[in-house]
């Protein structure tokens, strides 16, 4: 085990620098003979030897072998200074469109005229509901006790951006969702008050007809979607602009080099159980020298209690301006990471240190879990450290202004989804706020991580180019979670939306195919580890029951692996309402009315029409319906494709789990975090052992013969042994029917068990009730089906 420059190792570097550093021939055949610089007379040699050779200046990257050091535990010293607070803003009169960096000239700006804004926010969230281009300003001084290596991180700006410190243009970042940084030591003045500019841009989509169809900015559901304000197709779509500086800046102190990404991948060995965990370290380095130093690194166990991991060292020469580090570190009978439905959500700690002598240079920490995620490519299905598992997912776009999005709301939707039996979220269309994917990796839910690229974008060179970078980015960027297992590049694109020649007139079914396959071919070799999804396509997303048909076709036999939509819309519960609506608008009468609804993302068409929804004669009424419908529908759709599981579907995701706005939408919890009836829904559906009820859609006819089949579906890894299936029919209090059945079934299977002929010779609410005990009479799961009889 032992670091190696990304192009290969010692052998490599010593062949180079024989030809280069005279009186080296020793150092060559030494190095040969022994493959690697062995320090077990200590670290002191290896020193020694990388001060010799970094002193003739012409030695980089030069390594010595790992080696275990005294016992200790690596501390990460906080050593930043934050700079949230209130800042000036100052939005630019005059419409901007384009995406162009700024002149490197700061303009002269009359400040007297800003306003204060907390920071950091989505502006619209600070009461500004502007689009183009807004300046910020902020000034500060250094903290005393931050090294002398400053550098300015951004966490998160919408969109685009152009940065200033004391007059002097640093640069210019594109993308809303990626940390970007500036090396700042020269430029700022410790003793003196530092002013900090600021110039974001989110402009609006260019005008002309079908703008969204050309879209250049990579913002997916947050700058076009129909569960944005305003929806996807009208005038007042882009309204309610996401931009702003949303995350935190800070300056980071470190000394003479800053640790810039610590990326780790782990590997696995089942038979004996071993593991190592592949790191590769990225340095900024002295521009002018190279920096002999000792490398420290360490694993700490995070959720679970075990020995803190042995503390390796390395020596190594780090070459001027930039280096990258590969390093193996062995971990014996690791503890996995597992989702939390099968297991505990191991997770590790990696710290790494570098030092030159005495001196910390700077030291970083990240947190991983040892797992391994497949995708079997013939049967389609996943598998976790080997085991074979069932995905039961939901779409997530937790809020529309990323910045509302705190640690304890994005706790408590991981607890609903939890407690729905959901074990995968796709976050939809849209890299979300950092700490979901922490709180993701700690609650042991997988997650399908979609890149915001949503419907149609323009064709052009410069707009793939640009799509690559954020997508090299937004992989390297969370490249550490162990929660993430599939990357997927694109929601329907237009070469395969087939619905958008009625929507645009300039529709080309070729359109971003290009786009996708190149994407695709760049972004391949940057993660083999996690399956890479090209695009999330119509076949995925079914939607029975709301765009066409009845949901009862959701029976129906399906030919794709992988369903990522299904859903319903339906109204949030009245106190809800209340909230989203002025009175006036409560009860809608006119068109005025309804296209207030719509603005708010309400589909009447899908509501009333195909879905044929009744509206009732008051709010309450049409709330229930609404409830009622979508709760159905989830647990129909759901039930059917887990009756399918493996022949072929291996994952499903609802669409989606929450509102990300004050709306009427998909979401089976409002923005609010209330559950409606469909939360209630695909939760029954989704019990990891479900006496699922294969039932036609109600209501039916009275003298109807129906016949209801009765499946017993087990997603744990554990076989059910003298289980036992009780189920029944009543009419209100009145007993028609009950049968109990003893039964096995496989773990990680599916059985049927009866099947019921029914035929009901009079109208009303029947009720079948069906569970699943084990051997001990305790509930396993448990399940109910209306069955509404209507006269002839």
């Amino acid at each position: 085990m032992f670091w190696q420059r990304e192009s290969g190792s010692c052998f490599a570097d010593t062949q180079r620098l024989s030809q280069k550093v005279k009186g080296s021939k020793f150092w060559l055949s030494w190095c040969r003979q022994r493959s690697l610089i062995k320090i077990s007379a200590g670290i002191v040699i290896g020193l020694l030897l990388c001060w010799w050779f970094g002193g003739q200046g012409s030695l980089g990257h030069q390594t010595s072998a790992l080696q275990g050091l005294p016992a200790e535990r690596l501390s990460v010293p906080e050593q930043v200074q934050s700079l949230a607070g209130e800042w000036q803003f100052l939005p630019e009169p005059l419409a901007v469109t384009t995406l162009l960096p700024a002149a490197p000239e700061l303009p002269n700006l009359d400040w007297s005229q800003a306003q204060a804004i907390a920071f950091p926010a989505n502006w619209y969230t600070e009461g500004y509901d502007i689009s183009g281009v807004a300046w910020y300003r902020t000034t500060f001084g250094v903290d005393e006790s931050l090294p002398e290596r400053l550098t300015l991180i951004f966490q998160g700006v919408d969109y685009a951006a152009d940065v200033w410190l004391n007059g002097q243009y640093l640069g210019f970042h594109e993308g809303y969702f990626q940390p970007f940084d500036f090396p700042v030591s020269e430029v700022i003045q410790r003793d003196e008050e530092n002013e900090l500019v600021v110039r974001v841009n989110s402009p609006l989509e260019s005008a002309p007809q079908d703008w969204s169809l050309y879209k250049r900015m990579i913002k997916g559901v947050l700058s076009h979607h129909d569960a944005r304000p305003g929806g996807a197709w009208s005038d007042r779509g882009q309204e309610k602009n996401t931009g702003g500086i949303w995350a935190p800046v800070m300056l980071r102190g470190s000394q003479t080099l800053a640790i810039q990404q610590v990326q780790v991948t782990p590997d696995i060995t089942r038979y004996p159980r071993s593991a190592i965990a592949h790191v590769q370290v990225n340095v900024a380095t002295d521009p002018d020298r190279a920096v002999t130093t000792l490398v420290k690194a360490q694993l700490l166990p995070v959720n679970f209690d075990a020995p803190e991991g042995e503390v390796f060292g390395l020596t190594h020469i780090l070459a001027p301006g930039e280096d990258q580090l590969t390093l193996d570190i062995p971990q014996p009978n690791p503890h996995l990471w597992w989702t939390w439905d099968h297991g505990q959500p191991n997770l590790y700690e990696l710290r790494v240190q570098i030092w030159a002598g005495d001196r910390l240079l700077d030291a970083d920490a990240t947190r991983f879990g040892f797992r391994t995620i497949e995708r079997n490519p013939h049967q389609h299905w996943f598998r976790l450290n080997g085991r074979r598992l069932f995905l039961k997912g939901t779409n997530y776009i937790p809020d529309q202004w990323l910045s509302q999005l705190t640690r304890d709301r994005l706790q408590q939707d991981i607890q609903l989804m939890q407690g729905a039996h959901i074990n995968a979220v796709r976050v939809h269309a849209h890299v979300t706020a950092p700490d979901f994917y922490d709180l993701a990796d700690e609650a042991g839910v997988l997650v399908w991580q979609d890149f915001p690229l949503q419907w149609g974008y323009e064709d052009t060179p410069t707009f793939a180019n640009e799509a690559i970078r954020q997508g090299r980015s937004m992989i390297a960027q969370l490249y550490n979670h162990p929660s993430i297992f599939v990357w997927s590049l694109h929601n329907e694109p237009p070469w395969n939306a087939f619905w958008m020649a009625d929507q645009y007139e300039s529709y080309d079914p070729d359109q971003n195919r290009g786009l996708n396959q190149v994407l695709y071919q760049a972004l391949s070799p940057k993660d083999p580890t996690r399956y890479l999804h090209p695009a999330s396509i119509l076949e995925e997303h079914p939607w029975w029951g709301w765009y066409s048909h009845t949901y009862e076709k959701y029976a129906e036999p399906t030919d794709h692996p992988l369903i990522t939509e299904f859903g319903a819309q339906a109204l949030p519960d009245i106190p809800a309402l209340e909230r989203i609506f002025a009175p006036e608008y409560l009860w809608p009468q006119t068109e005025a009315d309804w296209a207030e609804w719509q603005y708010r993302n309400f589909q009447p068409r899908e509501t009333f029409e195909l879905a044929q929804i009744d509206q009732g004669s008051t709010l309450e009424e049409f709330v229930h319906n609404t409830q009622t419908y979508q709760a159905r529908l989830h647990q129909y759709a759901a039930e059917a494709y887990r009756r399918q599981r493996y022949q072929p579907v291996s994952a499903i995701f609802q669409f989606m789990f929450c509102e990300p706005w004050p709306s009427i939408s998909w979401g089976m919890v409002d923005y609010w975090r209330t559950p409606k009836a469909g939360y209630a829904g695909l939760q029954t559906a989704y019990q990891p052992i479900l006496p699922s009820i294969e039932a036609p859609a109600f209501p039916q006819p009275v003298g109807t013969a129906i016949s209801i089949r009765l499946w017993a579906i087990n997603d744990t890894w554990q076989p059910l042994h003298n289980a036992t299936l009780i189920y029944a029919i009543h009419e209100g209090d009145r007993l028609i029917r009950e049968t109990t059945l003893a039964f096995n079934v496989s773990a990680d299977a599916l059985k049927r068990l009866d099947q019921i002929e029914f035929m009901p010779d009079h109208p009303g609410e029947y009720q079948l009730t069906a569970v699943i005990q084990d051997e001990n009479q305790t509930v396993l799961g448990e399940n109910h089906y209306i069955l509404s009889i209507l006269p002839t």
